[in-house]
């Protein structure tokens, strides 16, 4: 309950710090680097992540700043380009660890990586960061991996890049919509893991 609630106040507080940004400062900013706005936006995408930078930021400031088909593209290359690099660093660096205790854990809870990659993508309280590190850590096949991963994340960013396209007209029935559906996807992930939980006991 408390990482839901910690979930709710972290999009509260996106949604805080975007809508009190003028719209006008955004548009003649985008106006003045429009060529390379869409590079820079996915190489923040590509890097800030590495560094365990929040990618529901990332997500509603795209919608922000691109609207939603745009933010949307982008938002997918820069995620398949950053999941592959951080899987593999990742792989790299747990390379002088014992892999007998990765792959005890892997074969307790991993039995399916695609269907685990793909709902750890789809619950909000589970760090985008963290899952990348993870299935390079714990071996996951690379084409499961990268699939689930991004299939996942399109999913939950359609509903966070959504938030952020309306985040300027909070008066909007749309914007509501948009947030009730993000906090929805939020609970509904919450429940589903601690139906799971119970399970695994």
């Amino acid at each position: 309950m408390v990482r839901l609630i910690l979930f709710i106040l972290f999009v509260f507080l996106c949604i805080v710090v975007l809508s009190s940004i003028d719209r006008q400062i955004i548009d003649r900013l985008m106006s003045e680097y429009s060529k390379l706005s869409w590079v820079i936006y996915i190489g923040c995408w590509i890097f800030l992540p590495i560094f365990l930078f929040p990618a529901g930021i990332l997500a509603i400031g795209g919608g922000a700043v691109f609207g939603f088909w745009e933010a949307i593209i982008y938002t997918m290359i820069g995620v398949g380009i950053n999941s592959a690099i951080m899987y593999f660093i990742s792989r790299y660096f747990t390379q002088a660890f014992d892999m007998n205790k990765f792959e005890s854990i892997k074969n307790r809870f991993c039995s399916d990586e695609f269907a685990l990659v793909l709902l750890l993508r789809l619950i909000p309280v589970v760090p985008y960061n963290v899952v990348n590190y993870m299935a390079g850590a714990m071996r996951f096949n690379f084409i499961k991996f990268i699939t689930a991963g991004v299939l996942g994340k399109f999913i939950s960013a359609v509903l966070f890049i959504n938030l952020g396209n309306n985040i300027t007209n909070y008066q909007s029935y749309e914007f509501w919509l948009a947030l009730i559906l993000v906090i929805s996807m939020g609970m509904i992930a919450f429940w589903i893991r601690k139906i799971l939980n119970r399970r695994a006991r």
